[in-house]
């Protein structure tokens, strides 16, 4: 009797079929799209594209050469919107949790003992560590070097 994999049906197996078929369909697009160089459509010499779309972006429409450039805008649009999406995606999958609660950039290391650091004795330095009397920046001192700590 041999324990080799078996395969998981129900719902772990849907995202792997629809990652499939996705695939299939992006190399049949591939197949199935002219590469012999004919007639292809775009726009006239000296024309940027991009000025095109930067006026139709304001309103300048009596600026530009040609017309029909809003559909360009509307696809800038929407890749920012998906950027924007993944940006946001990719800061809630980046925020740490232990035990249920949010973990700070700044996290103290634990010690030899294995307590945290955080929880020892005295104030919290920005690198982790407790800030000393000498880093504290008294109020006369703040005042005579203009609150820089130097």
């Amino acid at each position: 009797m041999t324990n080799g994999p078996r395969l998981r049906l129900g719902r772990t197996l849907a995202p792997g079929v629809f990652a499939v078929a996705l695939f299939a369909i992006a190399a049949l697009v591939v197949l199935e799209a002219p590469f012999d160089g004919g007639d292809v459509g775009g726009f006239a010499e000296g024309v940027s594209i991009t000025a095109e779309i930067g006026y139709a972006l304001f309103g300048f429409y009596e600026l530009s050469e040609i017309g029909g450039t809003e559909p360009f805008l509307v696809s800038v649009v929407l890749v920012a919107v998906a950027l924007d999406a993944a940006l946001d995606a990719a800061l809630v999958l980046a925020k740490r949790e232990e035990d249920g609660e949010p973990v700070t950039a700044l996290a103290a290391a634990p010690d030899e003992t294995g307590s945290p650091a955080a929880e020892a004795p005295g104030r919290a330095a920005t690198d982790g560590g407790t800030a000393t009397d000498s880093s504290r920046d008294t109020e006369t001192n703040a005042d005579a070097t203009g609150g820089d700590g130097a």
